[in-house]
């Protein structure tokens, strides 16, 4: 077993329907209902009816036409979410994906847990997959297709056999006129075919279905073009229902950052911002832009942060699309794993911290402090993006906090006094620069103690009077 199928039966009304919860009655249809999920279907909506016989049965039916190029989109980002699992994943469009996953069954528990962590993904993603692991890729999906509920694991090529020989003829996918010159020979099972001589087949059927059986069978090599995973992430959610409040919009936005985390995860990368698109029916998008201190993957955290945003959001009108880019992915260092699992350290402090709080309260109420190189104390320093790389270099002897303004001392014989005379150390510190930017500024600091102990940052002007100022207080 080597290959891992997924189905997705009912991938055009899930492209849809997805964004919404499931007690709302959605159909796709044209002149008749093509698919219905199951709140539609409790109202008696079912495939084959007329589309004004639905709206008869459930007013609050919605009907959707399907949408051909989302399903491709949804199947492509799905293909990248499944590469959490393997490095191999193949389209089988229109509705199935096909994974490699020799090298997973260890890492994942065996061939059980692989089936059972795929499905629950899937299932997390809004989707209802059908799953099967064979030997071959056709034979994956073939038994995905036709036995998928079950979640079938065939260990090698005479299980799989086995597994087909009681599948109807039509479950090989056959035209319609080849299904028919076979049911009047006689045949009704997979296994009436692949008793018969191949000679016959390729004279009956032609070469090319023998040779679809061979590599059915594993007889015939297979080889699958691999999926080439995205350089970004671009995901868009239609909403079959206008949102009013932004609170709301956290179920679709669950979902994609679903899909980015498994994306992220396959490619063992993160992302430090994204960008959220809001569309509405007649007013401009509303763009939210959503940043973090340092790279993450995990779609948690993001949706933790997201809520903080969407509850100070007002909307100017109803909600019909939500879209999700993340353009800069930056690849993770691997992690080793924790020595004593349960005593792991949570995310309430540090970046995870300022996260949150620059989520609900904004970007302009947390922001940190960045070193600049220059030698005026004044100008040392600016306003950055938490977690920001400085360029200056620190200073020992300078204390961390400045005074607003510097304050003017009194002095007596020519050295400062601030409630009694301060004992100048040896060393001084001359700054003499700034004629460029018209700010110039010629000083000489002293680290001072006073008659009480502290120490201060004074300086005496080099022009002018030579004036004594307080500029800053050590801890």
């Amino acid at each position: 077993m080597r290959w891992l199928a997924l189905y997705l039966p009912h991938l055009p009304l899930e492209v849809l329907g997805r964004a919404c919860a499931d007690d709302l009655p959605l159909a796709i249809g044209g002149e008749r209902i093509l698919n219905c999920n199951p709140a539609a279907a409790a109202q008696g909506i079912r495939p084959g009816l007329k589309v004004g016989a639905a709206r008869a049965l459930c007013a609050a039916l919605r009907i959707q036409a399907r949408r051909p190029a989302a399903e491709r989109a949804a199947l492509e980002r799905l293909a990248a979410w499944s590469m959490r699992c393997t490095s191999l994943v193949s389209l089988a469009p229109p509705r199935s994906l096909l994974l490699d996953v020799a090298a997973s069954l260890r890492l994942f528990g065996g061939a059980r847990a692989l089936l059972g962590q795929v499905g629950e993904g899937v299932a997390a993603l809004g989707y209802q997959g059908r799953l099967a692991l064979a030997p071959t890729p056709l034979g994956a999906l073939v038994l995905a297709i036709h036995q998928g509920a079950d979640g079938p694991i065939i260990p090698d090529g005479a299980a799989l056999r086995a597994a087909l020989d009681p599948l109807p003829l039509a479950a090989l996918g056959l035209r319609p006129r080849e299904l028919d010159d076979l049911t009047a020979m006689g045949l009704r099972r997979v296994a009436d075919l692949l008793r018969l001589p191949r000679a016959g087949l390729r004279a009956r059927l032609g070469p090319r279905r023998v040779d679809w059986l061979e590599r059915l069978l594993g007889e015939a090599p297979d080889p699958r073009l691999p999926f080439a995973p995205p350089a970004e992430y671009r995901g868009v959610l239609e909403l079959p229902a206008e949102v009013e409040l932004a609170p709301a919009l956290v179920f679709p936005c669950r979902r994609l950052l679903a899909e980015l985390g498994g994306l992220l995860l396959g490619r063992q990368a993160g992302v430090q911002r994204l960008d959220w698109r809001l569309g509405h029916a007649r007013c401009p998008d509303t763009h939210l832009h959503l940043g973090a201190i340092a790279p993450l993957a995990d779609p948690e955290r993001w949706l933790e942060l997201l809520r903080g945003h969407l509850e100070r959001l007002d909307l100017p009108a109803p909600v019909r699309a939500v879209g999700l880019v993340a353009t800069d992915l930056r690849s993770l260092n691997p992690t080793a794993g924790d020595l004593f699992p349960g005593a792991t350290a949570d995310a309430s402090g540090g970046p995870a911290l300022l996260d949150r709080l620059r989520a609900r309260l904004g970007p302009d109420a947390v922001r940190g402090l960045a070193l600049v190189a220059d030698h005026r104390p004044d100008h040392a320093w600016r306003w950055a993006e938490p977690g920001e790389l400085s360029r200056g270099i620190p200073r020992a002897n300078r204390p961390l906090w400045l005074l607003p303004q510097p304050q003017p001392l009194t002095q007596r014989a020519g050295r400062p006094w601030l409630n009694g005379a301060l004992d100048l150390g040896q060393e001084r510190e001359r700054i003499d620069t700034g004629w460029w930017d018209d700010r110039p500024v010629a000083r000489d600091y002293f680290v001072a103690t006073s008659r009480r102990g502290e120490r201060l940052w004074v300086y005496r002007e080099l022009r002018g009077r030579g004036d004594w100022y307080l500029h800053g207080r050590f801890g």
